[in-house]
């Protein structure tokens, strides 16, 4: 009943009350999730699904690479 109240966009909380921990503990997790899903990659889960399973992840920083040679200043022009 709680769940199809909130289908119908009337809630009560009161049904709820009386439902086991492990329920009540599911039904909280399900909404966060849901909350969270438009911050992070997975939204994008709706607008290519098929390809959505074999992008790779997004890597904001370069790889390390291997140190350069120190750059030398071009020998100074002197009057002679």
């Amino acid at each position: 009943m709680w769940f199809r109240g909130i289908f119908y966009f009337q809630p009560d909380a009161s049904l709820m009350a009386g439902a086991p921990f492990l329920y009540q503990a599911h039904a909280v997790a399900a909404w966060v999730f849901l909350g969270m899903w438009p911050f992070t990659r997975l939204v994008h889960v709706w607008s290519a699904p098929i390809t959505y399973l074999w992008r790779p992840y997004v890597v904001y920083r370069r790889k390390a690479t291997a140190p350069r040679a120190p750059r030398l200043s071009p020998p100074s022009r002197t009057a002679s």
